[in-house]
Parts: structure tokens; C-alpha cells; sequence
């Protein structure tokens, strides 16, 4: 039997992918009801505001952030091992907070969106010194330039969240998250280390993301 919170946090997931398709500014708490399947009134028995529910929402990404920090990877072994759940849970962050909602957010509540942006930068910094640890350790390759590196990824994970550039470019939405990981490999791991990476470890959570990435894409 689903529980409260149970049910609460389904309707944050189904909101979560509107807003990361088209923001929430022009939402009005009906058409929330009706994205999160539910009606007006049950929905205030929930929340009370719309603030309330992009707090809630801006919440998940925190609890994101938090619950899965970085690793420091001081050695080749442990660089190798973990970079395939590290990229992708960069590839989950950067799809999951659009600039459309970025921006939507900073507009309602300057507060809440410092919060967001302070703890995405933060994050983003622990990724940055992990692909540093990896190139110091040589477990990628010395060209990489890992600030470069994350400029790259927001911009191609972004442009990936839209459906006419998978159109223009005959991509697969099935097939683009796999792809885009297999390719990073290539790039950025050291070729001596490439048959070492794991993609097996991160199966489930690559099925999970695409499956989310699919939805929000054809809503």
C-alpha cells in the first residue's frame, strides 16, 4: 500500500518532468493537479502553494547532491572504478535542472535558487577535483582539461534534452545515454585503463536515467 510520502514524492516526479522540459513559471496550481494525477483538492492537502511545491522540488536536487558526493579517487584503481557512476550522475543533475527552470527559479525565489546554485557549484567542484586526481594519477588521459571538460558536458547534456537535436541528428533516444557514456570513455579515460572501466556497475542506473530522460523528452 503506498504510504504518504510515498505518494507525495510521485507527484514531485511527475512535476519534476515538466518543469525540466519547460519550466514552471506560466504553472497554475490546477494544472499542477493535473500533471501530478491528482485533483485541485487533494493537491492542497499536500501543499498549500506553488512555492511550496518548487521548494519540494529544488529539495530532490539537495538530497541528490548530498547523498551522493564525490570520491576523491587517489589512486588509478579507484579512479577507474568510480567514473562511470561519477559521469553519470553528473549527466542525471545536468538533465534533471534545466536552465529553463534555473532560470524560472531564480525569478521566484532568489533565495531558494542561491541555495540550488551554491550547492550544484559545490558538487561540480568535487567533480572537477576527482577528474584532476584522475589525470594527476594518469588514470585519464593528460589532455583532459576538467573545468573544459564540465563546460562540454552541461552543453551537450542540455542540447540532448532536446527533442529537434536528437531529430537533426537522426540520434536514438534509447540508444543516446549509452552512446554519449561510451564516448566519454573514450575521451577521457587513459586507453591503457579503457577495457578496465565497468559499464556493469551502472547498468541499472543507466536504465533508470534513460527511462526518465524518455519520458520527459516525449511529454
Amino acid at each position: 500500500m503506498t504510504t504518504e510520502e510515498e505518494r507525495r514524492q510521485q507527484m514531485i516526479r511527475r512535476i519534476t518532468q515538466t518543469i525540466v522540459q519547460n519550466g514552471f513559471a506560466d504553472l497554475k496550481m490546477e494544472g499542477i493537479a493535473k500533471i501530478m494525477g491528482v485533483s485541485r483538492t487533494k493537491l492542497y492537502q499536500y501543499y498549500s502553494s506553488k512555492t511550496a511545491i518548487i521548494t519540494d522540488v529544488v529539495a530532490r536536487y539537495l538530497r541528490f547532491m548530498s547523498t551522493r558526493p564525490v570520491p576523491e579517487a587517489a589512486n588509478p584503481e579507484s579512479s577507474i572504478k568510480d567514473f562511470p557512476e561519477v559521469i553519470l550522475n553528473l549527466a542525471n543533475l545536468i538533465a534533471s535542472s534545466s536552465q529553463k527552470f534555473r532560470r524560472d527559479l531564480v525569478q521566484a525565489d532568489e533565495e531558494l535558487s542561491e541555495k540550488f546554485e551554491e550547492s550544484y557549484a559545490n558538487w561540480c567542484q568535487q567533480v572537477q577535483a576527482f577528474l584532476t586526481n584522475g589525470v594527476s594519477n594518469g588514470a585519464f588521459n593528460k589532455s583532459l582539461k576538467p573545468e573544459i571538460f564540465l563546460v562540454q558536458m552541461e552543453a551537450t547534456v542540455d542540447a540532448m534534452m532536446q527533442p529537434q537535436v536528437l531529430t537533426q541528428h537522426k540520434v536514438i533516444i534509447q540508444n543516446v545515454l549509452n552512446d554519449y557514456l561510451q564516448m566519454l570513455v573514450s575521451q577521457v579515460v587513459a586507453p591503457k585503463y579503457q577495457s578496465q572501466i565497468n559499464l556493469d556497475d551502472v547498468e541499472k542506473q543507466l536504465q533508470h536515467l534513460t527511462l526518465k530522460y524518455q519520458q520527459t523528452l516525449t511529454k
